[in-house]
């Protein structure tokens, strides 16, 4: 997993959809399931709106926090500049 491509993908000019799926997919080894990928963007809208502690529900049926999920799937790059992570 790098940061730093995290960061370019997060830069990039694809849709959030579009970024979350490369960076679940191609910069995690191993790959990050793309049945994730809705997940991660209601993680990232809801960290963005400063929602830390709201349980999501996992594709495979787990629950998991917004602040674990961001911390988990590496979601930090595709965080606003301006929240308290």
């Amino acid at each position: 997993m790098g940061r730093q491509l995290a960061q370019d993908i997060a830069q990039s000019n694809m849709t959030m959809e579009q970024k979350l799926l490369y960076h679940l997919t191609s910069n995690h080894y191993p790959p990050i399931n793309e049945a994730f990928v809705a997940t991660a963007m209601v993680a990232v809208l809801l960290a963005n709106t400063n929602i830390w502690d709201v349980e999501l529900i996992y594709p495979n049926g787990l629950k998991r926090t917004v602040a674990h999920t961001i911390e988990g799937l590496h979601l930090e790059a595709f965080l606003e500049e301006n929240n308290d992570y």
